[in-house]
């Protein structure tokens, strides 16, 4: 038998039958918000972060793995059933950015828990409303997406760019469209996230631009021709970085719909022991997270092959030109050191913390070194203070230092 062209028709089969119900039922419906902008605790190393803001409640590409299904985010049942839209959010964004002291202007993270490319986007023009206001005030922001509606928004984005710092990451975890379809089933085809991938950093090369290879489904999307695949055609597509990270989270509410989809496609394609081997990879669904052996093993070959097509693990950072510049640098210093053990997928948690309490600091390095204070400072050892000292610019430097 054919398992290849079995699996191709089963995909074909369920998104025709299946999702073309979800597309009916989508309804909208306004809401009105007490808060828009979310202040993180530590700002996100990944997508140097500490703004995170989500234009929508709900999200139509109805995702079948979607961590935001989850009960930790309090969202409502029929994720992709209900969109709200949040009738005030710009209000209360301008609102925030025009009268608050203690917003230092950073990064902003648009789509967490939604997507804010997803159609709704195109009746209600939330995102590009957004926009508007953060390009007012200047803040730098960072948008993962896995639609093309993007494009519509790219004036803007460039102007961000321009005056400081904009990222997009298309999400693209296979390039294979049928298995596209049936895990990310009202998403744009990966073809097409690739093509404007290439769009993009043709035309507007001030934005940043690459590629969220996450989350890597075990058993689906974890084989060395898709690992190989979608890394190969990022680079082609002229992305300048690519987010990997092997596995995926199983909570609740979220693991309860992933893993009803996924029963039913290895039964459905007569592999149905391949199940169970998906849950042994995480204690047999005991474990939020996919075991450490797995990990490091995937992290292990998806770092050759990324070092294969020279493309960048890690999105270069905004920079602020007031005090928190030196700290930033030197945080991101140590966060780049941190995560660099690939054979184990271990990070090292004493440059870690120490990165994460540097960049969080209210005063510079330099300010710090100046007053007596900065070995007090938690977590920095005599190893990590010599890693830094090239980013600590006491006050009388300062000028000459931003003057660079």
């Amino acid at each position: 038998m054919n398992y290849d062209l079995l699996n191709h028709l089963y995909l074909i089969i369920y998104f025709l039958l299946d999702f073309n119900k979800i597309e009916l039922m989508v309804k909208y419906e306004s809401k009105s918000m007490k808060s828009i902008l979310n202040q993180l605790k530590y700002i996100d190393s990944w997508f140097w972060c500490r703004y995170t803001l989500n234009p929508y409640q709900g999200c139509e590409h109805a995702c079948i793995y979607c961590d935001a299904r989850s009960e930790r985010y309090y969202l409502h049942k029929d994720f992709e059933d209900k969109i709200y839209f949040k009738e005030n959010a710009t209000h209360l964004l301008d609102r925030k950015l025009k009268n608050s002291r203690t917003f230092l202007p950073d990064v902003v993270s648009l789509g967490g828990t939604c997507d804010s490319y997803q159609p709704a986007e195109e009746k209600f023009q939330n995102t590009r409303k957004i926009l508007k206001i953060l390009l007012k005030y200047k803040f730098p922001i960072n948008i993962s997406t896995k639609n093309i509606l993007i494009k519509k928004d790219l004036d803007i984005i460039h102007q961000i760019a321009e005056e400081t710092w904009a990222t997009i990451a298309f999400t693209i975890t296979t390039t294979d469209s049928d298995l596209a379809n049936f895990l990310e089933p009202h998403a744009s085809p990966p073809d097409e996230r690739l093509e404007t991938i290439k769009f993009i950093s043709e035309n507007f090369p001030k934005i940043h631009i690459g590629v969220n290879f996450m989350p890597i489904v075990p058993i689906l999307e974890d084989t060395p021709e898709n690992l190989n695949s979608v890394i190969e055609k990022s680079k082609e597509a002229g992305a300048e970085f690519i987010l990997c990270s092997p596995g995926m989270t199983l909570r609740d509410s979220q693991a309860k719909v992933f893993l009803h989809h996924l029963k039913k496609y290895f039964k459905n394609i007569s592999k149905p022991e391949l199940y169970d081997t998906f849950l042994k990879l995480y204690g047999l669904g005991a474990s939020q997270e996919v075991n450490r052996e797995y990990f490091a093993k995937k992290i292990k070959e998806i770092t050759k092959l990324c070092q294969k097509y020279k493309i960048n693990t890690r999105v270069q950072r905004w920079y602020p030109s007031d005090f928190r510049n030196s700290n930033y640098k030197a945080a991101e210093k140590l966060f780049s050191l941190s995560y660099e053990n690939p054979i184990t997928g271990r990070i090292n948690k004493d440059l870690y913390w120490a990165a994460m309490h540097i960049q969080n600091l209210p005063r510079s390095l330099g300010s710090l070194e100046a007053s007596g204070d900065l070995n007090k400072l938690k977590y920095l050892t005599s190893k990590i203070r010599k890693i830094i000292n090239p980013y600590i610019k006491t006050p009388n430097t300062m000028e000459k230092y931003f003057k660079k």
